[in-house]
């Protein structure tokens, strides 16, 4: 219990105050949807495949939080029992993903359709089953025999999900699956969620290059999330126009350009490393430095997202020409000069985990913003120039301020 005890403080609080403000947004968002009086027909299978799949990615998240390694050396240097400290530490993630992230997803289901005890309490088992068997598959997956089992056990959660139809039998499968998770993890040693090196620390030996590329690209390769999140846009980057390509008569093509600009890891790296911000602001010249090669860094990931999606557009619509390439430049420039301006006006502080970057409501703001300017663009496609022009003098403006700093 001391162990639990330490864990859940330094996650979700001192006096446990991150649960009354989940709490609270479950109960915001629960009588907002209310009162609206907003209905939509939802499947029990998708219902029961949200619980268990967004619990399972977030409960993934935190195990590879490269800010566990600080919790982890000052708890390992204590003696413990191996089954209590993995238990303390699968049940205290899984406690941090329900509280905070889960609730309010189903919050948001168990409003807008109405669903019987039954089926609650199986979503509920659902989100359980979901991060145990993240946990589980963790310390599977350092073991490359074991792999195998782990897709025959995803596969078995999903044919469960789609095509038990009872949900006694159904709830049984999840039962057992989560029986399956906790066996597993008993027999594990600890040491597989010890985590000696952060990213931050793996990377303190290049600050020294003096390459701000070569710096960022190194952080990427070592959050290997962060480049997971980039290729899995890259995937809908291919599959936006067979989707967008339906609105006949409608220029939608820059609203797939605003989409992929919403990729948090790469516009958070000032926020993820404290350390590195504090000698951004500290050290004389080095502020001009950072953000603009921080700028032209996330200016070429949105090209290349952007390239994917134009290939994409052709391929299957056709009709892309020197325009279409004009404005996704334009955005891709204009959301990354936004990105470093709101990293460097307001950072994210007082996080636990990345994952609290990742879905923190601040990074809706610059993909909302570019939505509005894509939309305005499809309406009247002279506001091509008046972006252009806007680009030019924020690039010049930004240059000017970097030579006086």
């Amino acid at each position: 219990m001391n162990i639990l005890k330490a864990l859940i403080k330094q996650l979700l609080g001192a006096k446990y105050e991150r649960i009354a403000k989940s709490l609270s947004a479950c109960l915001i968002a629960f009588l907002a949807i209310r009162t609206s009086e907003i209905e939509i027909e939802i499947a029990p299978s998708i219902f029961f495949l949200t619980a268990t799949a967004f619990s399972a990615g977030i409960m993934w998240q935190v195990l590879n939080s490269s800010g566990n390694a600080e919790r982890m050396i000052g708890l390992f240097m204590l003696p413990f029992g191996n089954r209590k400290m993995t238990i303390s530490i699968v049940l205290t993630f899984t406690g941090y993903t329900l509280i905070t992230k889960t609730f309010l997803v189903l919050t948001i289901f168990f409003t807008v359709h109405e669903w019987s005890a039954v089926q609650i309490a199986v979503s509920l088992l659902c989100a359980c089953n979901g991060c145990f068997i993240a946990a589980a598959w963790y310390t599977m997956t350092k073991k490359r025999k074991l792999l195998p089992i782990v897709f025959l056990w995803c596969a078995a959660i999903l044919l469960s999900i789609f095509y038990v139809q009872d949900l006694v039998f159904f709830a049984l499968i999840i039962l057992t699956s989560l029986c399956l998770s906790v066996l597993r993890l008993l027999t594990e040693d600890a040491y597989v969620f010890y985590r000696p090196a952060s990213a931050r620390q793996l990377i303190k030996h290049t600050k020294g290059t003096g390459s701000i590329f070569l710096y960022l690209l190194r952080y990427l390769i070592t959050n290997k999330n962060y480049l997971l999140n980039t290729a899995g846009l890259c995937l809908i980057a291919a599959f936006l126009p067979l989707i967008l390509g339906q609105f006949e008569g409608l220029y939608v093509m820059p609203l797939g350009f605003a989409i992929l600009c919403l990729n948090t890891p790469i516009c958070i790296l000032m926020s993820c490393d404290p350390n590195l911000e504090q000698a951004m602001r500290v050290l004389p010249g080095q502020a001009s430095r950072f953000c603009s090669r921080y700028c032209i860094f996330i200016f070429f990931v949105n090209a290349v997202l952007s390239s994917v999606y134009l290939v994409g557009w052709q391929i299957q619509n056709g009709g892309v020409g020197g325009v279409e390439i004009i404005v996704a430049l334009l955005i891709a420039m204009q959301s990354a000069i936004l990105s470093v301006l709101l990293e460097w006006l307001h950072p994210i502080r007082n996080w636990k985990i990345e994952g609290d970057l990742w879905h923190h409501p601040r990074k809706y703001i610059v993909p909302l913003i570019m939505l509005l300017t894509a939309a305005l663009i499809g309406m009247w496609p002279v506001s091509i120039w008046i972006l252009l022009c806007i680009v030019i003098v924020e690039c010049f403006s930004l240059s000017l301020i970097a030579r006086r700093i």
